[in-house]
């Protein structure tokens, strides 16, 4: 089959004469087909005879996208992968199969909605475990987000958190003498501590709470005691204070209602606050008497007066 070339300046009559050979000749009497092609035209005929070719000798493969590809009579299906990527094993009879190698080395990236491995699952963000325990052995954990768990539990003795350490039931500052706590404070059972200083100031605040002891209150200096603002709160107080003492003294205040008399206290005495015979001469700082007699010259009353 030889190729025809018409040239620009050959005439109409060679044209003719040189299709009619290339139909003859190259193309072939259609009336030759085989009576199972029935197209009628060149290409046609082609694709009609590639799928009877394919159908008899040969197979087509198709991927996800429906791209196909005729495998004819003869030809060769290689399934190629990496080791550590995929593991492709023919068998007979006309068997492929296509499976992982126990490990398995992605050298971009894998995406999946759930990956499980033993009892491990990794799901949208969630790492589980279905036997309740996942341990990461002596590995360190960094993360510039937050851990946010119900309870953290350390197998060890000493968890350190920033610069606050817990070891068992002590909590300390790794960097300081003290523990900052920013909001309150609140304890379930029994404060124990052997002093209470104010963060600032020299004021220590308990509201309106009541301070309960079954013991005493001490003032440790010799200039402190208990001071009263009274009603008006303004720069006046009342103080009880101690003379500083050379024995162990005790000031009882009796079992009544009344009010404490001071060496500073003026007309606070009154007469219902004196029994009768209350006052005798040994209270009175100079003492003159006068003496009543009868008419027999007894004595029957003597009276008591103060003297200069």
């Amino acid at each position: 089959m030889a190729v025809k070339n018409i040239a620009v300046t050959d005439t109409l009559e060679t044209f003719r004469t040189t299709f009619n050979e290339l139909c003859a000749d190259d193309f072939g009497d259609i009336a030759n087909l085989s009576g199972s092609i029935v197209a009628t035209n060149l290409v046609d005929a082609m694709n009609e005879t590639i799928s009877i070719a394919t159908s008899t000798a040969g197979w087509t493969i198709e991927d996800s996208s429906s791209t196909q590809q005729i495998i004819g009579g003869g030809n060769i299906l290689r399934v190629l992968g990496s080791s550590n990527e995929i593991e492709a094993v023919v068998s007979a009879t006309d068997t492929l199969t296509i499976g992982l190698p126990n490990a398995v080395s992605v050298t971009t990236s894998l995406t999946a909605p759930n990956l499980s491995t033993g009892t491990l699952s990794i799901t949208n963000g969630s790492i589980t475990d279905s036997n309740g325990t996942i341990s990461f052995g002596d590995e360190n954990l960094t993360t510039t987000g937050t851990v946010t768990a119900a309870n953290f539990v350390n197998t060890g003795t000493t968890s350190t958190l920033g610069t606050i350490e817990i070891s068992g039931n002590t909590i300390r500052s790794v960097d300081s003498t003290e523990v900052n706590i920013n909001d309150g404070l609140r304890i379930q059972g029994t404060l124990k501590t052997n002093a209470i200083n104010p963060r600032s100031g020299s004021d220590v605040d308990f509201g309106s709470s009541n301070l309960t002891t079954s013991g005493s209150f001490y003032t440790s200096n010799g200039s402190g005691g208990i001071i009263f603002e009274g009603s008006t709160p303004d720069g006046f107080e009342t103080t009880i204070a101690a003379t500083d003492p050379t024995a162990d003294r005790t000031i009882t205040i009796p079992n009544e209602t009344g009010t404490l008399i001071t060496t500073g206290s003026i007309d606070a005495v009154t007469e219902d606050m004196m029994a009768n015979d209350s006052i005798s001469s040994a209270e009175l700082k100079a003492v003159v008497q006068l003496v009543i007699y009868n008419s027999s010259g007894v004595a029957v009353k003597t009276l008591y007066g103060a003297g200069s």
